[in-house]
C-alpha cells in the first residue's frame, strides 16, 4: 500500500541510494530503513546534526537489535539532501514512503508538505530544527512529531528574559520559514509580555545587510533581536559591529552554529556579548548523561571542530541538536518493539512509550501532544570569546553549568 501510494503521489518510484547500516550484521534486505533528510549542502550545521545523531543511535542499536514482532532487527541509514528545497523534501518524503522506511527524520523543512505524503502511509516524521508553530497538529497530521525546542516557548523566554528593559526593539528576520515564523512568535510573545511592538525588517538570504541596519540605527531601538539562519545571523552582527553600534544584540537558537562564528573570525570582539534563546544542554539531575552522550559521539566522529580559535586553543562546538535525532531513533526503537510492525500500529506505539534521552530528560509523546522537549526548558546563552555560556542573571540560565568548548 506505502508503494503505491508513493506511486500516485510522486507520478514514479524513486530508487534509494547507497546508505549506512550504521554498523550490526544481517542481510540489507532484512533491515529496516530509516530515512534522513537534511540540508546537506546547504546548512551543513543543522545536516550534521541530523545526520550524526541519527548515525551514532542506529549504530549503538544495531549492536544487539530491536525485536520486532519476535524477530531481531537492524536499521540502515538513508541520508537523503533536500538542499533547504521543499521540493525536494517532499521528493525525499515520497522517497521514504516508496521504501517502505520506519520513519523519516529531517530538520522540518517543508515538514507539513512532508506530512501530506507521509500521514497516508502511516510513516512517522521526527521534525529535529524547525520550530514553527504551524508544524505540529495532532488532528491533522498525526503521523509527524517534533522532537526539538518550538519557536513559542523559546520567543516567550527571550521576551521574557527582556522584558524588564520595555524594551524598543527592532527585529531582523530572514526570508525563510524560519524566519517568517519566528517573526510571528516574536510578535506574539512581545504581545504577551505588554512590550512595545518591535519594528520588523527582513533580510534576504545572500543580501547586504548595510542599507537596512543604517535604517535601524536611525530608530535608536534599546535592542536588537535577529531570527533568522546563520548566514543572515552573521551578516546582521557585522554590519551592525562594523558600523561601531552597540546595541545589544539577541537571536535565535542559529547564532550557535559555527558558520556565525567563521564568518566573525577576523573580528572575534563583534561576537562578544551577543545572546541567544535555545534550550538547555544538560538536565536537572546534572551533567554527566551529556557528557556520556558527547563522548560517545565524538568518539565516532570526532570533536565537532568550528575552525577558530580562542585564547591559542581550538574552539569546539558541543553536540547539543544531535541528542534530537539521537532520542528520536531511539523513541522509534521502543515504539517498534511494542507495536510489533509498522505502519498504524507503530504510529500509536510513538504516543504510548518513552525513553530516557541523550541529555537524562525524559523523551515521549502524547496522542494530544507531539511535542518532545517541555517548554520549561528553554535558557539564555551569551557569547564571550567565541564560546558561549548560560548567563547569570536569570535563574534557570545561571542554575546550569558551563559545557566545556
Amino acid at each position: 500500500m506505502r508503494r503505491l501510494l508513493a506511486a500516485v503521489a510522486a507520478g514514479t518510484l524513486l530508487v534509494l541510494p547507497a546508505c549506512d547500516s550504521g554498523g550490526g550484521g544481517g542481510p540489507a534486505g532484512d533491515d529496516l530503513a530509516i530515512v534522513v533528510s537534511a540540508p546537506i549542502s546547504t546548512s551543513p550545521w543543522v545536516a550534521r546534526s541530523v545526520v550524526n545523531g541519527a548515525r551514532l543511535a542506529v549504530a549503538e542499536l544495531n549492536e544487539k537489535g530491536v525485536r520486532v514482532g519476535g524477530r531481531t532487527r537492524r536499521f540502515r541509514l538513508v541520508e537523503l539532501d533536500h538542499g533547504d528545497s521543499v521540493e525536494r523534501a517532499l521528493a525525499n518524503a515520497r522517497q521514504a514512503v516508496a521504501d517502505d522506511a520506519a520513519a523519516l527524520i529531517t530538520d522540518g523543512v517543508g515538514a507539513v508538505a512532508v506530512a501530506g505524503v507521509a500521514t497516508p502511509a502511516h510513516l512517522p516524521v521526527f521534525v529535529t530544527f524547525e520550530g514553527g508553530e504551524d508544524i505540529v497538529d495532532e488532528n491533522v497530521r498525526p503521523t509527524l512529531f517534533r522532537m526539538a525546542p518550538a519557536n513559542r516557548p523559546m520567543t516567550v523566554r527571550l521576551a521574557d528574559y527582556v522584558a524588564t528593559r520595555k524594551p524598543k526593539a527592532v527585529v531582523f528576520t530572514d526570508d525563510t520559514g524560519y524566519g517568517k515564523d519566528g517573526e510571528r512568535d516574536l510578535l506574539a510573545a512581545f504581545e504577551r509580555n505588554s512590550l512595545p511592538v518591535p519594528t520588523l525588517t527582513e533580510v534576504a538570504t545572500g543580501a547586504d545587510p548595510a542599507p537596512v541596519v543604517l535604517m535601524a540605527e536611525q530608530l535608536d531601538p534599546a535592542l536588537v533581536v535577529v531570527w533568522a539562519r546563520a548566514p543572515v545571523v552573521a551578516s546582521v552582527v557585522t554590519a551592525i559591529r562594523a558600523r561601531g553600534w552597540d546595541v545589544p544584540i539577541f537571536a535565535a537558537p542559529t547564532a550557535a552554529d559555527p558558520l556565525v562564528r567563521q564568518q566573525l573570525a577576523q573580528h572575534p570582539e563583534w561576537l562578544d556579548g551577543l545572546s541567544f534563546v535555545s534550550f538547555r544542554i544538560t538536565a536537572e539531575i546534572g551533567p554527566e548523561p551529556f557528557e556520556k552522550f558527547r563522548t560517545a559521539y565524538e568518539a565516532k566522529f570526532g570533536p565537532d571542530r568550528i575552525g577558530v580559535t580562542a585564547g591559542g586553543r581550538e574552539v569546539v562546538q558541543p553536540p547539543d541538536w544531535p541528542m534530537y535525532a539521537y532520542d528520536s531513533t531511539k523513541l522509534l526503537a521502543a515504539a517498534l518493539e511494542r507495536a510489533g510492525g509498522l505502519g498504524a500500529p507503530l504510529v500509536k506505539a510513538l504516543n504510548e512509550v518513552a525513553v530516557t534521552g541523550a541529555n537524562g530528560d525524559e523523551r515521549s509523546f502524547l496522542p494530544r501532544n507531539h511535542e518532545g522537549v517541555s517548554p520549561d526548558d528553554m535558557y539564555v546563552a551569551r557569547f564571550a570569546d567565541m564560546r558561549f555560556a548560560p548567563v547569570k542573571d536569570d535563574i534557570l540560565s545561571g542554575s546550569l553549568p558551563t559545557v566545556p568548548q
